[in-house]
């Protein structure tokens, strides 16, 4: 998790319909759940379908990340 995902997070005032810490959680919520379905693949059997299709949601988690910190930003940007 990032300096400023951690940051947000321990922000005690931060109110949860505020857009940034919301954006902040959103990436943080996915970080978590890369590093859950990494784990579910190294478990897996390399070729097996189940691995090929973990795979594939990894890499949509990866996507959701990338789309929801591009998000944060762009909500940072608007409101600095």
């Amino acid at each position: 998790m990032d300096a400023f995902v951690t940051a947000m997070l321990s922000q005690s005032d931060a109110l949860p319909h505020d857009p940034l810490f919301q954006a902040g959680r959103q990436v943080a919520e996915a970080e978590e759940r890369r590093e859950q379905q990494m784990h579910i693949l190294s478990r897996l059997a390399q070729g097996s379908p189940a691995r090929i299709y973990a795979e594939h949601v990894l890499s949509e988690i990866e996507r959701t990340i990338v789309l929801s910190r591009m998000h944060r930003e762009l909500i940072q940007n608007l409101l600095g």
